[in-house]
């Protein structure tokens, strides 16, 4: 069943967990995300980043992505995430998007703001859905060459300016930075609780955690305690295909490109089932 993000974010709210927004910019990952949520009879998020377009065009894939969706069991979600242009949002959507991240956080506040409030203005009209971003998001790349000496509070999202981006643009989510960092492997993640605490008395709005790979399962269930209503997951599921491929390559015959396609999933699936099993925080999926 294809739903906006709104109504998975109001039954989290409601039910005290977060809804995992995978990545899947490849037919396989979207296969082994959606099975890993129907086995488990959750609902999840699903989708594109514009980063990824290179191996699945949103044009080309968005559709099949959408009536995979329309075809679940489950109610899902198809958001795209970080969309750093109006034109390739319009393209998202187009391609049967319900819901969109418009990510213009390298621009000042001001603009940021303006132009989100133009695609709200827009995606709300058709029933879209559209989360921000309200200050920036740091990379595996800044720590790397920082060599490691990167200092994580510079990116924190100001508390006084969550309400303010509410106000001006009335997004349905936003993304907040108190420790993470996209696609993070050389150093352990370590959140700042008071600081999400405070990010959340700051607004009603749903809050998103991205960068979650390598975040600790207790620090997890207790950010979702404070309010992450979406956690979004990729570098987790996506290499965790990797160790299962090499373990097969290991046999005495070569495989076959579908052999190794099927190795991938069946891992892929797997590692969502046990995301979706950490962020449902203990409920239970009727």
């Amino acid at each position: 069943m294809l739903v906006n993000l709104k109504s998975l974010i109001e039954d989290a709210e409601k039910n005290h967990y977060a809804v995992a927004g995978f990545t899947t910019p490849t037919l396989d990952t979207c296969e082994a995300v959606l099975q890993a949520a129907e086995e488990m009879n959750a609902p999840v998020i699903i989708g594109q980043a514009q980063l990824y377009d290179a191996f699945g065009p949103v044009e080309k894939l968005g559709p099949v992505m959408a009536r995979m969706a329309e075809e679940a069991k489950v109610p899902v979600c198809l958001h795209l995430d970080h969309g750093t242009s109006i034109d390739y949002i319009m393209k998202a959507v187009k391609a049967g998007y319900t819901s969109v991240m418009a990510d213009f956080s390298d621009r000042s506040f001001e603009e940021n703001a303006e132009i989100v409030k133009m695609c709200v203005a827009f995606c709300h009209s058709i029933g879209v859905t559209v989360e921000g971003l309200v200050g920036r998001m740091p990379n595996v790349d800044m720590v790397e060459k920082a060599e490691g000496n990167l200092e994580l509070k510079e990116f924190f999202t100001d508390p006084d300016e969550i309400e303010k981006f509410i106000e001006i643009t009335g997004a349905d989510a936003l993304t907040v930075s108190f420790g993470t960092v996209h696609g993070m492997t050389v150093a352990k993640p370590v959140l700042d609780m008071e600081h999400l605490r405070r990010l959340r008395k700051a607004s009603d709005c749903a809050l998103v955690m991205h960068g979650s790979s390598g975040v600790a399962p207790e620090q997890m269930k207790e950010a979702i305690t404070y309010g992450l209503s979406k956690v979004n997951v990729y570098t987790k599921v996506s290499t965790s295909a990797q160790k299962a491929i090499m373990e097969a390559v290991d046999a005495e015959r070569p495989l076959y490109y579908h052999e190794i396609e099927a190795i991938a999933k069946k891992a892929m699936k797997e590692s969502a089932k046990e995301t979706i099993r950490l962020l449902s925080n203990g409920y239970i999926f009727r």
